[in-house]
């Protein structure tokens, strides 16, 4: 209750007061009396009114409850026991580590190019004027496997190995041999990888090779229908007339004979490839 609420009800308790001494005609000396007494009450009524005009409501506050500061407190992290060694326990196995070992790695060693340098696999011509020697050994005291003639092709096997003062090479001579011989003197070069053109040499024929006349005295070879100086002629050829071996060598009359073959097939039959002073067939390499 608000203090002009408290006011009001006391003026009007005053007024109710007035008007009952009013009806029973309470005499004019009382007025001062009355006049007293409603100060009176007025004073009383403003003393209980003061804690209403003072807080506002006669309802009691909530008492506030004092909010304590967080205590710090310091607590050591839990620690996990040590465990505890068994010094006489078996130590476990341990699993061996697989070392991979690594791949070896390939070295590409580059093959040159045919006619261009000597190397294994290549064929290569004796270019040496008066002919190449075949030792056993890459060595000059060696044994001699044979005499290589110029201009005759054969293919490289091995090497190059360096001895005596020289280069080596290990060659095959495609007729069975095979032996060491060097490719320079020094000043001449005695075995070459240019082949060049086609060219008669001197070795025995093999079955498919091609093979030129190479009669030096200027005469004409006979191709007969068999081996041997008795058998039936066939034709006589010409230095430089080229065949294709088809058969032999076989053996007649003191001479090695091969079956020969010309490329239009109108000349057929067998021929002695030379004697002991010159060679009358000479393969083309």
């Amino acid at each position: 209750m608000t203090a002009e609420k408290i006011a009001r009800t006391v003026q009007l308790r005053y007024n109710r007061a007035d008007m009952k001494t009013d009806a029973i005609a309470r005499p004019h000396a009382n007025r001062f009396s009355r006049s007293w007494k409603l100060r009176l009450l007025f004073a009383t009524s403003l003393i209980w009114a003061a804690p209403a005009l003072a807080c506002g409501s006669f309802a009691p506050r909530p008492t506030p409850t004092p909010t304590l500061p967080p205590i710090e407190t310091n607590v050591a992290p839990a620690t996990e026991a040590t465990p505890l060694i068994d010094f006489n326990a078996t130590p476990a196995a341990v699993a061996a580590v697989e070392t991979p070992t690594p791949e070896a790695t390939a070295t590409f060693t580059p093959t040159p190019v045919p006619g261009t340098a000597l190397s294994i696999g290549q064929p290569a011509r004796v270019v040496a004027p008066n002919g190449l020697n075949m030792r056993a050994e890459a060595s000059t005291e060696a044994d001699l496997v044979r005499y290589l003639p110029a201009k005759l092709k054969v293919t490289i096997v091995d090497g190059p190995t360096s001895a005596d003062g020289y280069t080596w090479w290990k060659l095959d001579d495609g007729e069975g041999n095979i032996g060491w011989a060097v490719d320079n003197d020094g000043e001449t070069e005695l075995l070459s990888p240019r082949l060049g053109e086609p060219e008669p040499v001197d070795r025995a024929p093999r079955v498919g090779d091609r093979v030129v006349v190479t009669m030096s005295s200027g005469g004409q070879l006979s191709v007969r229908l068999t081996p041997g100086t008795d058998a039936e002629l066939v034709t006589r050829v010409n230095i430089g007339d080229q065949f294709t071996v088809t058969g032999g060598p076989q053996q007649a009359s003191g001479y090695t004979w091969y079956q020969i073959r010309s490329d239009d097939g109108s000349v057929e039959g067998w021929a002695a490839d030379g004697d002991a002073s010159e060679r009358w067939l000479s393969p083309l390499e």
